[in-house]
């Protein structure tokens, strides 16, 4: 319904305004004495029109909705200065009577632009002047002198113009000539000046932002004061140059020029949204975090001091900043605008701002958007440093508890199965021996089954071994890795120095890589000759297990279990995998473990002896 009403309300204001110019043509029209009559009545009725329908475009935004209502007023209020140019004496009077009223209301435009309103002391006393000085010099006036001053911003009667219809004395007295028409357009020229300086003063302390919307404006109020003091000064000097009226044309369209100022302004306005948004999205991506997001917004939309600020539900609730201090909201009309966050209906943080971006949707739905995401990602973040520290706890807990089964199973192997083995292979060797000559068929049998007996002795302490080696504990990682070597299945060479003892996972982590990095050069590593395992200590443990083999694109060849189980058995202890290989330049697979003593304990518990 409301927005039915608006339409409605539009609608009238649009068909009004045609009507208003369809006037302004008439009257113009029909008084002009110009030898371009038709080009004159066009632009008359364009002086009313463009305030207008500018007004009406103005109305669409909340912004500048108030200035729109300005402009609407005005153009009907130009109308009734385009009587001017009327050839009946109470209707010309009446339009330059207008024209006078009008130049005081000029004053206001200019000030208000763009949002409606006086923004300081200094431009409501400017307006205050500018209807003093109406009320003083000019309107008093009227009654007092039979004709008014040529040549006139919207007369058109040339030097034949009617005689003032306001005047009540038998005779224009002198004095208003000689001393009120010199001193009222002196002051008029000054109230433009100090319009003019007020505009460039405003704007030299304005946000970059005010700046981009008050600069056309500045412009129209510098050609206003060149044309008024051109037209006032040639008025008195030489009254028919073409430069005095080509400036008395350049006042009749201050409305208009400052109606397609504001266009320029919004032209340029929403250039600069549209830019900005580009630049913010080209900036961001779904992963920022609320510090990048604030520097990119105050980036894009020229704001530095554009700050993000976070909601506390503690007590009452309250704001605060990144530092932690306290904020409050600024006040509805101040210069800083706060553009709330929500999660739903939960206060989640607010965006403080230059005001000039409050009304502008785009702005406002980007950045909200993007701070929830990022705000979101924050949360996240948080929560995955937390589980962090409990990750690693759980593959310590997990490492210590393969190291102990590992330790339990070799020593069963030792302690169990082979020493039984061992027991059974010594009683078979004496039944072999204790059986007679006439027996020699199960003498026989028995040393078979003994040599069968010592291949399986042999299998179980080579997979007690592999369980966890006895060497690793008892002389550490390098002799452990050396008896490997020996049994590999390509010549390896251990280079190890400077090494000394390390907690047992840290061991177990590196001795397990570099096997199963034996492993995969003896099965893959195709016309290798031998592989090299280096192992360096430089603050952290380095273990480098190469061979010269034919290598392999890593970016083509998937990384198997192998190299999976290996990354993560050093994870747990800290530790990070790197693999490079080419093709025809073999294979270099590097394990890094930092360690101090401050962590050692953490890891292991304390070193072996």
């Amino acid at each position: 319904m409301d927005a039915r009403i608006t339409r409605l309300g539009v609608s009238a204001i649009a068909l009004a305004g045609v009507c208003a110019c369809a006037v302004a043509a008439i009257v113009t029209a029909s008084g002009s004495v110009s030898g371009h009559v038709v080009l004159e009545t066009v632009v008359r009725a364009l002086i009313v029109g463009v305030p207008i329908a500018v007004g009406l475009f103005a109305r669409a935004s909340p912004a500048s909705r108030r200035f729109g209502d300005v402009l609407i007023l005005a153009g009907f209020g130009w109308l009734l200065a385009t009587l001017s140019a009327s050839a009946d004496d109470l209707p010309y009077s009446v339009g330059r009577v207008s024209t006078w009223l009008f130049e005081a209301a000029l004053v206001y435009v200019l000030l208000a632009f763009p949002s409606g309103r006086l923004p300081g002391a200094a431009d409501r006393a400017l307006v205050g002047a500018a209807v003093l000085l109406f009320a003083s010099l000019y309107l008093p006036s009227a009654p007092l002198v039979e004709r008014y001053p040529l040549p006139a911003p919207l007369a058109a009667c040339g030097n034949a113009c009617p005689d003032n219809a306001f005047m009540l004395v038998q005779n224009e007295p002198a004095w208003v000539d000689g001393l009120i028409r010199p001193l009222r357009e002196a002051l008029l020229l000054a109230l433009f000046a100090g319009v003019t300086l007020r505009l460039a003063h405003r704007i030299r302390g304005a946000t970059l932002l005010v700046r981009r919307l008050l600069a056309p404006v500045l412009v129209v109020a510098l050609l206003l004061l060149a044309a008024l003091a051109v037209g006032l000064l040639g008025r008195t000097v030489a009254p028919e140059s073409r430069t005095v009226e080509g400036s008395m044309w350049l006042m009749a369209l201050a409305l208009p020029i400052v109606a397609c100022a504001f266009l320029w302004g919004a032209w340029r306005w929403r250039l600069f949204i549209a830019m900005a948004l580009h630049r913010l999205t080209s900036r961001l991506d779904a992963h920022s975090e609320p510090q990048q997001l604030r520097a990119s917004l105050a980036s894009a939309f020229d704001d530095a001091s554009l700050e993000l600020v976070y909601w506390v539900d503690e007590g009452h609730g309250h704001w605060v900043d990144a530092a932690g201090h306290r904020v409050s909201p600024p006040a509805p009309n101040a210069e800083r605008a706060f553009t709330e966050v929500r999660d739903g209906d939960r206060r989640v943080a607010a965006i403080l701002h230059d005001a000039a971006v409050r009304y502008e949707h785009a702005f406002t739905e980007a950045a909200t958007a993007y701070a929830l995401v990022a705000l979101d990602n924050r949360r996240l973040a948080t929560r995955t440093a937390a589980l962090v520290p409990e990750v690693q706890e759980s593959r310590k807990r997990i490492q210590a508890a393969a190291y102990d089964e590992r330790r339990r199973i070799e020593q069963e192997l030792h302690d169990g199965a082979q020493q039984r083995l061992v027991a059974l292979r010594i009683r078979l060797q004496l039944a072999a021996e204790s059986t007679g000559d006439g027996n020699g068929h199960y003498a026989e049998l028995l040393r078979r089954l003994g040599a069968e007996l010592d291949e399986a002795l042999d299998e179980i302490r080579s997979l007690a071994r592999g369980v966890y080696p006895a060497p690793l504990t008892d002389r550490g990682l390098a002799e452990a890795l050396r008896a490997a070597a020996l049994r590999a299945a390509l010549p390896t060479a251990v280079l190890a120095g400077g090494l000394r003892r390390y907690p047992r996972q840290v061991e177990s982590a590196a001795y397990f890589c570099c096997l199963e990095a034996l492993q995969n050069a003896a099965k893959h590593a195709r016309g290798a000759t031998g592989v090299v395992v280096e192992l360096s200590d430089n603050g952290a443990l380095h273990c480098e297990v190469r061979d010269d083999g034919a290598g392999f694109d890593i970016q083509r060849v998937s990384a198997g279990m192998g190299f999976s189980g290996m990354r993560d058995r050093l994870a747990a202890v800290g530790g990070e995998l790197e693999v490079r290989s080419r093709p025809g330049r073999g294979t270099r697979v590097t394990a890094k473990i930092p360690f101090d003593e401050e962590t050692a304990g953490h890891i292991s518990g304390g070193v072996p002896a």
